[in-house]
């Protein structure tokens, strides 16, 4: 971890995204693949690959907790890094004593977020919480905290750990970056897709049903002509104001996921019922739209109530 924190501390003294890409690629290329997988998934911000349902579910006062617990600073002394940094991943780098002996690997970090995960009520994680930021040293406690809370704030996006996976191994890959973005696309797994970068096998990446895919988003373009000149048969049709989604069906089975991947099937329980008999397995991108009668779409704050409700 502590190279890996090295690294993120590199990145964010650039401003220049190519310089950001060539440092990931070297730090990616210098370790083992079970380590550079886990350090893809790390540097795009998260503990846990995209498609994965998994979460720590630590929230900011829990973790603000910890770190005071740990300094043994008081309530004033916190504040003022906080106000100094206003990141609380930069505080626990700020405020946690060095002790000898400290040092974490990033195959341990992972083990460890999967059992802070895995852990019920905020008691159980709170004392493995507490357990991984003592063993870290000061500066891997400042990035497992930004991972905990899911922004590094280094100026890292997904995009960039692709750019960099083709950069560290083009020389198994053939299609440059391509391969590697249709790859994590598919698979909703950074690391995963880094696997079959170095084994040069990224044509080998299928989607999977009820792992949700990376969705196709809309690019700029400078007119309606050059939009239009791409198709042979274009069609257009009006864009209703809904929630972008991803349906997956097999045999009457039925899951929706929202643009970030989260499954969101219990917000909308008239919907699953309408796919069920689909006659095949099937994945589906559209939007879902709330209607009135007759025949029109209802404002998008109808919608937006659903979201997070647990009934």
């Amino acid at each position: 971890m502590q190279r890996l924190a090295e690294t993120c501390e590199a990145i964010a003294a650039t401003t220049k995204k190519l310089q950001k890409t060539a440092i990931v690629a070297g730090y990616l290329k210098s370790r083992s693949t079970d380590e550079a997988a886990i350090s893809a998934v790390f540097l795009s911000g998260r503990a846990f690959p995209a498609w994965e349902e998994t979460t720590l579910q630590v929230g900011g006062a829990l973790l603000w907790r910890v770190v005071a617990d740990l300094s043994r600073k008081d309530e004033a002394a916190l504040t003022a890094a906080y106000r100094k940094h206003g990141d609380l991943g930069a505080v626990a780098g700020d405020v946690l004593p060095e002790r000898t002996g400290q040092g974490l690997g990033i195959l341990e970090a992972s083990e460890v977020f999967r059992k802070i995960a895995a852990a019920r009520g905020p008691a159980a994680k709170a004392a493995v919480v507490r357990n991984l930021l003592e063993r870290a040293t000061p500066l891997e406690a400042k990035y497992i905290v930004k991972i905990m809370t899911g922004d590094l704030r280094i100026g890292m996006k997904e995009s960039l750990v692709e750019e960099a996976i083709a950069k560290a191994y083009g020389s198994t890959l053939a299609g440059g970056l391509e391969p590697v973005q249709r790859a994590n696309m598919l698979l909703g797994d950074i690391g995963e897709t880094l696997r079959l970068a170095v084994a040069g096998k990224l044509a080998e990446a299928k989607m999977r049903l009820f792992h949700p895919l990376g969705f196709m988003l809309a690019s700029p373009i400078a007119s309606a002509e050059e939009g239009l000149s791409y198709f042979a048969e274009p069609a257009v049709e009006d864009k209703y104001d809904g929630i972008r989604a991803q349906a997956h069906v097999s045999e009457g089975e039925v899951k929706f996921f929202s643009r970030t991947r989260d499954e969101i099937t219990e917000s909308f329980p008239e919907l699953p019922d309408a796919l069920a008999g689909l006659p095949q397995d099937a994945i589906l991108d559209g939007e879902i739209v709330a209607w009135e009668q007759p025949g029109r779409a209802r404002p998008f704050s109808v919608l937006q109530q659903r979201l997070g409700r647990k009934k």
